[in-house]
């Protein structure tokens, strides 16, 4: 099979956060069988000279925004003889320091740089022969669907037999612009109605992405149930239950050649469920560098997150004295809204020794937090699939987490046996319920070591497989 992969950002080449995991992990497990073609945009971040991009002569092409031409350009890189990667460039739109935004603002002009950027992938696609699946992802790409169904396969740019996937990544980023930016689409406005385009007088990228797609994804099956409820669907539930036939839940998997504690390059001590005894020597290591108080038999909670309400943080910060008073470490490696960043920062000065706010994004300190680690914190409002929860796991880092979506999926709660168990859930999205989920791992901890390393051995056991992940999309693919 031949597949187009779009997507907003993908690791190595470019990153802000579990997205850019995915989408590597999953188009370098799906070329191992299939031709994969992956189309990026062509931000200025991505290092061309490492990865051997080089600019195409064709194609160029010209796409109307609003009154004007916009021209763009392809550069492409070949990693093997199935995988090759695009990148669609203009340097108005991606000549920038960030990549949707700067800090928490995004980018005003981010319903036209993605305009572009979808209908950029359309005319490459157009050019690449015998494609079989056009498979785009979240709302930066979701336009994409609205012009290959109402005019690429119309006017036989894109054959029809050419099929496409759209995949909800996060219900939660929808894209959603003014409705004076129609004219930025080119399009009669006959489609800005609420069966198309239009989402209470705004424009909906996600939504077209839905609606004009042959199939639907997204990364878990009971996230795919909650955002057919009001709770989850973010305004967009009728629309999803509408298709409800054609959308299928899939758990995301993990890239174990980057995520194990046996081969992990940024780990002090290597250690795998034989040598769980080493990871201990991981914590007493991130407790000299970070400034903690040496102690091996403290429990260190740690948390690796975007810093906003999503994640849970405003039902953290109301019980934060509370979980120190557990007799605790606690370490957040996070960005994100300013008023959480002040307070982790205010936090490590009242509780020097104890608490850590380390306000950046780091890689590999993200790897040390994991293998460090006893305890780690995922009390997520909603979470799509989330993959810290499956990182901590293989890192016999026993995981805190909310009762939903991915999370729901990947951890088995003590209460449903203790023999198969890999962490502890709670349902009621509460400081209170989340202060005593904690209260009862750390004070398992304590009292019973052996009990709490067998949660952490259990979790070391899982595995959730990106080969498992993409034989379930070829099924879909092939369907």
């Amino acid at each position: 099979m031949k597949i187009l992969y779009g997507v907003a950002e993908c690791f190595p080449f470019v990153k802000t956060g579990g997205l850019g995991d995915v989408a590597g992990a999953f188009t370098g497990t799906l070329s191992k069988r299939h031709k994969v073609y992956m189309v990026l945009p062509g931000y200025s971040r991505i290092d061309r000279k490492k990865f051997g991009f080089k600019k195409l002569k064709s194609p160029e092409f010209n796409i109307p925004i609003g009154n004007s031409e916009i021209k763009g350009y392809v550069e492409h890189t070949k990693i093997n003889d199935n995988l090759e990667i695009y990148l669609i460039s203009n340097s108005h739109y991606f000549d920038r320091e960030h990549l949707f935004g700067n800090g928490t603002e995004p980018y005003p002009d981010n319903a036209e740089r993605f305009l572009f950027f979808s209908r950029g992938i359309l005319e490459l696609a157009s050019h690449l022969k015998g494609l079989d699946v056009i498979h785009l992802n979240d709302w930066h790409t979701a336009i994409g669907m609205f012009y290959l169904k109402e005019f690429y396969r119309k006017v036989g740019k894109i054959k029809p037999e050419t099929k496409s996937v759209f995949t909800i990544h996060n219900l939660g980023y929808q894209g959603i612009f003014w409705h004076h930016d129609m004219y930025l689409l080119n399009v009669d406005w006959k489609y800005f109605n609420p069966e198309g385009l239009e989402f209470y007088n705004h424009i909906n990228y996600m939504k077209s992405g839905i609606l004009y797609s042959d199939i639907v994804t997204t990364v878990s099956p009971t996230y795919a149930k909650e955002i057919q409820t009001p709770e989850f669907g973010f305004g967009l539930d009728g629309v999803l239950r509408k298709r409800s036939k054609d959308l299928y839940g899939i758990l995301n998997g993990v890239d174990y050649s980057i995520w194990h504690p046996w081969k992990d390059k940024f780990i002090p001590f290597k250690y795998n469920k034989k040598l769980f005894s080493r990871k201990v020597k991981n914590k007493l290591e991130i407790q000299k560098e970070l400034g903690l108080n040496i102690n091996p038999d403290k429990p260190l909670l740690v948390m690796i997150s975007r810093l906003i309400d999503q994640k849970g943080i405003d039902i953290i910060t109301p019980v934060f004295d509370m979980l120190v008073s557990l007799g605790t470490q606690i370490v957040i490696l996070g960005t994100g809204d300013k008023k959480y960043i002040d307070f982790f920062n205010w936090k490590e000065h009242q509780f020097k020794g104890t608490v850590v706010g380390y306000m950046a994004f780091n890689e590999e300190m993200a790897h040390k937090l994991y293998a460090a680690g006893d305890i780690y914190l995922m009390p997520s409002k909603y979470e799509p699939c989330g993959l810290s929860q499956m990182y901590a796991m293989k890192y016999g880092t026993v995981p805190v987490v909310r009762n939903t979506g991915g999370l729901k999926d990947t951890v088995i709660d003590i209460e449903d046996g203790f023999d198969r168990a890999t962490g502890f859930k709670f349902d009621y999205y509460s400081p209170y319920a989340f202060y005593e989920a904690v209260r009862k791992a750390v004070a398992l901890y304590k009292t019973n070591r052996d009990e709490f390393n067998k949660l952490a051995l259990n979790g070391m056991d899982t595995k959730f497989s990106w080969e498992k992940t993409v034989k379930k999309y070829l099924e879909l693919y092939r369907k």
